[in-house]
């Protein structure tokens, strides 16, 4: 059965955008500490695409989790069987449902107890959440996949969304240079600095494992060393960490030293 034959796996996502919740996701901005005061949530959304919307990350990381399992198909097919990629694929498009309630929290600012409240959210409303057939392949994603980074599916799922990440950071670097955002730039900037500290070490890590993972950092590879590079042009912008930023600026210059070492070994 190809990816585009799997019954039931969008209606999943339709089931959900029709209640409350899916509603007040489909009205909400991720990435939002770093957005400038009086920035619209439309005109955010313009600039960074569907992976700013709560609602239309869903199924961004949706597309991201097909483009993995195709390519798993052909490079590396003994990764995954049909069921496995059936439950990665759910967990992209209810990972984040229970935002609805508790909030989004930066990935860099999210502690271990953001994440039990959060679970504990997922599991008490998972009935308000959705009613259809599927409610065992949700309940499989959610324990298997997106409470547990450690497990098999859990690691390739964290790959996956790491590289969301850093889409939406090479995307805020390219207006950088391209200077057609003015008034954003240190939102943008600081939106590179940061996802490039908490990205690119995993994501190297990642890419042994994960043929996709790997292809991706090679054919992103200009965009990611000229986006290392203007953060280290701007050096100011560690000043949004305040108290925080020597902290964050040794952060960012270790995540840079994996990367450079990442390109040119020993």
């Amino acid at each position: 059965m190809s990816i585009e034959q799997e019954p039931g796996i969008l209606e999943i996502h339709t089931s959900f955008a029709s209640t409350e919740f899916g509603k007040i996701l489909a009205g909400r901005i991720r990435y939002e500490k770093y957005r400038p005061d009086g920035v619209t949530n439309d005109r955010w959304r313009e600039l960074l695409g569907a992976d700013v919307n709560n609602l239309s990350h869903l199924t961004l990381t949706y597309g991201l989790t097909r483009s993995f399992v195709r390519r798993l198909r052909t490079s590396q097919a003994e990764l995954l069987n049909p069921h496995e990629e059936t439950v990665l694929q759910t967990a992209a498009l209810i990972h984040d449902w229970a935002e609805a309630i508790v909030g989004d929290v930066s990935f860099g600012d999210k502690t271990t107890d953001d994440d039990a409240v959060e679970r504990a959210s997922f599991e008490a409303n998972l009935a308000k959440f959705y009613s259809g057939n599927a409610t065992e392949l949700i309940d499989e994603a959610r324990q298997d996949i997106i409470f547990d980074h450690t497990s098999k599916l859990g690691k390739m799922f964290n790959a996956i969304e790491r590289v969301g990440y850093l889409r939406t950071a090479l995307r805020a670097s390219a207006y950088l240079e391209s200077g057609t955002a003015p008034g954003f730039e240190n939102s943008f900037l600081w939106i590179t600095a940061d996802v490039l500290s908490n990205q690119i070490p995993a994501l190297v890590t990642y890419a042994v494992d994960y043929t996709p993972v790997s292809e991706y950092l090679v054919h992103q590879e200009p965009l990611v060393s000229n986006a290392f590079d203007r953060v280290n042009d701007s050096p100011s912008v560690f000043e949004n960490y305040r108290e925080t930023q020597l902290t964050k600026l040794a952060q960012f210059d270790q995540a840079e030293a994996v990367w450079r070492n990442y390109l040119f070994p020993g």
